[in-house]
């Protein structure tokens, strides 16, 4: 944490004294009471440490007491506890130490006003945090766990299985959703209905201001794990957060917030693993408040379906979003931009920069196609308040080690995606770039090196430049490049391996309308070429990874 953080063998009184000093300067917000917030043992409320009984009346009544003080540290010692939700207040940190483990069984648990998927609704309490917070923390070396394999016996969904399109929580979700796009007007009890069928989040913070979440290992989760709504000026670090498997057990979620920072966390989980979401749909576009001013860096991610992703939740927008030093290993998708029609928003100005990835699904995608379940294809609408924007994207300094599919940009043909510019990137597996209906897409010093097809194939795409592109990897009968309806694209300072059969593939006509500058291209059997494309037409493809 900054200016105060614990290290190594550092021993407890120490650094609580260092805390405590922390707090007492205004660096998050008003001052505090006192210059050493007081400290409040669970063991001194009657918490049972071995897991006889549950303890959560007992950390109830430290956390009230910490609360009638003004404030204070909250201490959980070694130890292994079971607890239902724990709610904390302003002015609160819960230090939870090394040795300690709690266990939250699963259980129906109260409603409270909450967000879920995009959509306000009344949610299941989260198992630990709170809503219009300031000065909050959640910090130590602790571990805490719950079943989402338990929590799905309560509230189990409905996956998509041939016809049937399914539901991400239960059909009262998916009925609430339905009313809610058409506008119609939705009783308190329809609201209940759906809530009742949902998961809690296992750490939320709501309209808060200055958190912190640093250092536990989390283990299992019923929902998402780590939940920023509405919150601004957050910080989640040096977190372990194990949820693999578990069924739509996100990392860390940030939620129409701002002023969040990520830093050195690793992430190992059955959904995404860093994900930044806006709003849903009809409603999501009511509330209308984006995520913006997000930074995250040094983080691992493993097994999720994407490493860092941005949507599908869009409606309220998305900004200024950087993110580096990040590693994905085995995630279904590395980078991960993703939306649909109906949800609307801007996505914009994102960085990312030095990634490494192996053994991925898709390294590098932004789809407008993305379909959950519940969900059907759409085809395509005029332009509105419900198309989504992606724009002003930079991606740089990128290494993938085996992909199915490298670079994926597929815009729609009524607003394509805009200003994408990849730099710095070699890559090998399956399929190089796929790029579709996309507006100033540049690739510089991009390699990308495939099994059996043309490296880069764009179509139905303005402005495109591919500038000192190459593959090490050419193939008998295929081109380094296929461009299809790409007018006045810029082909520059790139290279033909030895190997190369065909360098650059068009369709009929189509050769007089490109620029071709600078080519080192003496190792292909033939420069260029106009020839029919018999997948141009080819619709992209509109899926669910759930």
């Amino acid at each position: 944490m900054r200016g105060c953080r614990r290290i190594g063998w550092m021993p407890l009184g120490a650094f609580l004294l260092c805390l405590s000093m922390y707090w007492s300067f205004p660096a998050w917000g008003a001052a505090p009471q006192s210059a050493h917030p007081p400290f409040f043992n669970v063991m001194n409320y009657g918490a049972h440490n071995h897991g006889s009984a549950p303890s959560t009346d007992a950390f109830r009544a430290a956390i009230q007491a910490a609360r009638q003080a003004g404030g204070g540290t909250v201490y959980i010692p070694a130890g292994d506890y079971v607890s239902g939700p724990i709610e904390l207040f302003s002015n609160i940190t819960l230090y939870i130490d090394a040795g300690a483990v709690l266990h939250f069984p699963a259980t129906r648990l109260p409603l409270t006003p909450g967000r879920q998927q995009g959509i306000e609704v009344p949610t299941p309490v989260p198992l630990i945090g709170g809503h219009d917070l300031e000065n909050v923390a959640i910090i130590g070396r602790g571990m805490l766990m719950s079943s989402n394999a338990d929590w799905l016996k309560l509230h189990p969904r409905q996956q998509r299985t041939g016809a049937n399109i399914g539901s991400a929580n239960g059909p009262k979700w998916e009925k609430l959703l339905r009313d809610l796009n058409a506008h119609k007007p939705i009783s308190q009890a329809e609201y209940d209905a759906a809530g009742a069928e949902l998961r809690p989040s296992f750490i939320r913070f709501m309209n808060s201001k200055n958190v912190l979440i640093d250092g536990l290992h989390i283990i299992g989760s019923p929902m998402w794990t780590v939940h920023l709504l509405y919150t601004e000026n957050a910080d989640v670090e040096n977190m372990v957060i194990e949820t693999y498997p578990g069924v739509h057990t996100d990392g860390v979620v940030i939620d129409s917030s701002r002023f969040v920072r990520l830093a050195n966390d690793y992430i190992d989980t059955g959904d995404d693993g860093i994900v930044i979401k806006s709003g849903k749909d009809a409603d999501g576009l009511r509330v209308n408040r984006p995520t913006a001013d997000v930074t995250i860096t040094n983080c691992t991610v493993h097994h999720a379906h994407g490493a860092l992703t941005i949507g599908s939740e869009t409606s309220g927008g998305v900004r200024n979003v950087v993110a580096s030093n990040i590693t994905a290993v085995d995630t279904e998708n590395g980078i991960r931009i993703k939306s649909a029609r109906g949800r609307g928003g801007v996505v914009q100005d994102l960085r990312f920069d030095n990634w490494t990835m192996e053994n991925v699904g898709a390294a590098i995608t932004i789809n407008n196609y993305y379909m959950m379940e519940g969900e059907k294809p759409t085809s395509q609408q005029p332009v509105s308040i419900t198309t989504p924007v992606f724009r002003n994207i930079a991606i740089s300094n990128v290494t993938v080690n085996g992909a199915k599919i490298l670079i994926n940009v597929l815009g729609l043909p009524e607003m394509p995606v805009k200003n994408v510019h990849i730099n710095n990137v070699m890559g090998t597996g399956k399929v190089g770039l796929l790029a579709d209906e996309t507006d100033d897409l540049e690739l510089h010093n991009v390699q990308l090196n495939t099994d059996a097809v043309a490296a880069f194939q764009a179509k139905n795409s303005t402005n495109l430049e591919l500038d000192r592109v190459s593959t090490r990897k050419p193939h008998a009968g295929t081109p380094v490049i296929r461009l299809d309806n790409t007018p006045g694209a810029i082909v520059r300072d790139s290279k033909a391996f030895p190997g190369t059969d065909v360098f650059l593939s068009a369709g009929p006509g189509e050769l007089k309308n490109l620029q071709l500058e600078g080519n080192l291209l003496k190792n292909a059997r033939v420069a260029q070429e106009e020839k029919p494309n018999p997948d141009k037409n080819q619709l992209p493809e509109q899926r669910s990874d759930r």
